[in-house]
């Protein structure tokens, strides 16, 4: 993965595989994290949570957009912490 997003052209994308995601976040290969809110609560029918499992990242918000008045895309630049965020993180 590190070679091919050194050589490659074009944008590298993934979605909707959360291991993957996560193995390449903690490899230091993730430019931009894109999360859509929609806004619903899926409380007593939710199943799983999808960041578990995931490294503590800080986001750095870098780019919105707002769909339909309604969803929202959240683009931010992360950083893998080494450690828990402490207060003011």
């Amino acid at each position: 993965m590190r070679e091919l997003k050194k050589t490659s052209e074009r944008e590298l994308r993934t979605l909707g595989s959360v291991s993957l995601c996560r193995s390449l976040l903690r490899a230091g290969l993730v430019d931009r994290f894109r999360v859509v809110l929609f806004p619903v609560i899926t409380g007593a029918t939710g199943q799983n949570r999808i960041f578990d499992e995931y490294p503590d990242v800080k986001l750095d918000l870098v780019d919105h957009r707002l769909f339909d008045g309604r969803l929202q895309l959240l683009e931010y630049a992360p950083t893998v912490l080494d450690a828990p965020p402490g207060p003011g993180e």
